[in-house]
């Protein structure tokens, strides 16, 4: 005791210059010598705690300090051991987490800290928790308890925690958010205002949502896998199984986002399980982009385009896809001519096999049949455009079909004109004159039919190619203008098919309807043309009077609703009459329509050798 008697006496003879002005702090900071000399309990606590913490003994003024606030009961035996350990001294050791754990504990309980104890205290002051919450904790002890009557001290414990401190597994949580998502660890600021922040309810996959797309994250560069690998680290509390991976891979290869993904980890029981553990809120993840709205559909357009033009599409660019197929179904059709439209497709699919094969696969996941193929083959190979084509396969019922798996409704119920009528031109096709109605049709979309002889075909392909990729109809009419009439059975199918031989192969397509020869027909024809015949019901006597306002006036003054008009595509005057009759039907709320195309909106079934004069209803 002289050494600690020295010390005060020393302190004395210090401050004998002042002590007259301050005898008031003198008396309660200095302990009397001969409550030392009696060796007090409470200053043989004060240096037990001095001795463990600090490795030092007590100077004369913190004997004297600690003395007599434990002895008025200022302060108790877990405030000194609180203050000491926030001490500038105790800072100065530098001592480690575990060594800073094994002194507190030995100070206040004389024993030492099991193990796992020690690790989940350490994790805690690893992420920022303070001591605080350790000496709060054993401060509560009965080892604490017994150790402070040991002494015959109040043993007391530490209030007030911060919000940090108040749940330490939840601080933990948070520095490992701070980790995950910032690569750095959070402040005590930072860490007290997150904690009360997810204390107040706020849902956590939402919070994790919002920083996976801030510019405080974003900036970093993260990869889609490295977000992965922290929300399962963030949500599930470990790392996702190859299993995980693997799906979240495909899933995220078929077009969705990162956000699609966080919403599997957070369905996953462990979310909700780890959450209740924190006892914060675990709630959703709020998908907003379309993509992620519809996986099915996604998928389909995601392959569809890498398919058809040999990259993914970008994130916004799928979700405008998907929006507008989401608002129409049956635009998908314009959709994928979109996509083959692209430079990128055209560069990969530069021959009609790959085009074929590429949108074959993207429509029913496989090749198509050979007779299918080799239609369009023939057709693209003599210039029917592969939009003529598209729109070809497309209206094939099996594309609906398959569409409806993705989730797309594509059939198209027709919007039927209030007035429709059919145009058609017989004996072509001849160049000067086909060429210039089909100008006349081609800027107001209209369509027409053109009856065109066999042995004309290969020596007007380019008529027959441009009227077939503009929509029109090009119809038989025998293969050198025969009156059927006067020939055999025979004869009038070699006729037909002789003509439907050499369409379809140019075509690719076999013709839909024929037009006898003068409109001459017999049970012989009948029964031996194979196809529907088309009669009119306007004949404009063009190639008698070659007069345009004659044909003109035809027209004009008695066309009805559902009639087939019979015109040539031989002449110019029909040509002429033609620039003045389309517009004018048009203007009176006609739409003009091919055979076809009237026989569909008039809901008739064209049968075989059977007559048709008109669709009038």
């Amino acid at each position: 005791m002289s050494r600690h008697k020295h010390g005060v006496f020393g302190y004395i003879i210090r401050t004998i210059g002042v002590i007259l002005t301050v005898s008031v702090l003198a008396g309660t900071c200095l302990v009397p010598s001969r409550v030392r000399a009696q060796k007090d309990l409470t200053v043989e606590f004060v240096e037990y705690a001095f001795h463990t913490l600090l490795e030092k003994d007590p100077e004369g003024e913190q004997y004297g300090f600690w003395y007599r606030n434990i002895k008025d009961g200022n302060t108790t035996a877990a405030g000194m051991i609180e203050m000491l350990s926030e001490s500038e001294e105790f800072s100065e050791k530098n001592y480690s987490p575990e060594q800073k754990l094994t002194l507190l504990t030995k100070v206040m309980t004389g024993k030492e800290l099991a193990e796992a104890e020690k690790e989940r205290y350490i994790s805690y002051l690893d992420n920022g928790v303070s001591l605080r919450r350790f000496i709060s904790d054993v401060s509560k002890s009965p080892e604490f308890a017994s150790v402070c009557a040991q002494y015959k001290i109040t043993p007391g414990t530490v209030d007030d925690l911060e919000p940090r401190d108040l749940n330490p597994e939840l601080a933990v949580f948070i520095g490992e958010l701070f980790t995950e998502m910032y690569g750095r660890s959070p402040s005590a600021k930072e860490l007290n205002v997150w904690t009360q922040y997810f204390r107040e309810g706020k849902q956590v996959a939402p919070t994790l949502q919002q920083i996976t797309v801030s510019s405080d994250y974003t900036s970093r560069g993260v990869s889609d896998d490295q977000t992965i690998t922290s929300l399962c680290h963030l949500m599930l509390g470990r790392d996702a199984t190859a299993e995980e991976m693997g799906k979240y891979h495909e899933v995220m290869g078929n077009g969705v986002s990162v956000d699609y993904v966080a919403q599997m980890i957070a369905s996953d029981p462990s979310f909700a399980s780890r959450c209740a553990d924190l006892d914060i809120v675990p709630g959703e993840i709020n998908l907003t982009q379309a993509r992620d709205l519809n996986y099915e559909m996604t998928s389909f357009l995601n392959h569809l385009y890498s398919r058809l033009s040999g990259k993914a599409p970008a994130g916004e660019e799928l979700n405008n896809f998907v929006r507008r197929l989401s608002e129409d179904p049956s635009s998908i059709r314009s959709v994928i001519w979109d996509v083959l439209s692209t430079p990128e497709s055209r560069e990969i699919l530069a021959s009609d096999d790959d085009f074929l094969n590429a949108v074959f696969e993207v429509f029913y996941g496989h090749e198509p049949e050979q007779e299918k193929i080799t239609s369009y083959k023939i057709a693209l190979s003599h210039g029917i455009t592969r939009e003529r084509v598209l729109i070809s396969i497309a209206n094939d019922p099996a594309f609906d079909a398959k569409m409806s798996e993705y989730g797309l409704d594509t059939h198209i119920e027709k919007e039927v004109p209030k007035k429709v009528v059919a145009l058609t031109f017989d004996d072509g096709p001849y160049t000067d004159v086909t060429m210039r109605i089909l100008d006349t049709l081609e800027p107001y979309g209209a369509h027409a039919t053109f009856f065109v002889t066999g042995d004309r075909v290969n020596r007007y392909k380019d008529c027959i190619i441009r009227a077939t990729n503009m929509g029109c109809e090009v119809g038989n009419h025998t293969w050198n203008h025969t009156t059927l009439t006067r020939i055999s059975g025979d004869a009038v199918h070699k006729q037909i098919w002789d003509t439907c031989d050499a369409i379809y192969a140019l075509t690719g397509t076999y013709p839909k309807v024929m037009r006898p020869v003068g409109g001459s027909y017999n049970t012989t024809v009948s029964e031996n043309v194979g196809l529907p015949m088309i009669l009119w019901s306007i004949d404009t006597n063009d190639w008698k009077y070659r007069d345009s306002q004659h044909v003109i006036d035809e027209v004009l003054n008695n066309v009805r609703d559902g009639d087939i008009i019979l015109m040539h595509d031989l002449y110019d005057t029909t040509a002429t009459a033609v620039e003045t009759i389309v517009p004018a039907l048009i203007d009176s709320g006609y739409t003009l329509v091919t055979i076809s195309e009237l026989a569909e909106y008039k809901n008739v079934q064209l049968e075989n050798g059977k007559p048709y004069f008109s669709m009038r209803g």
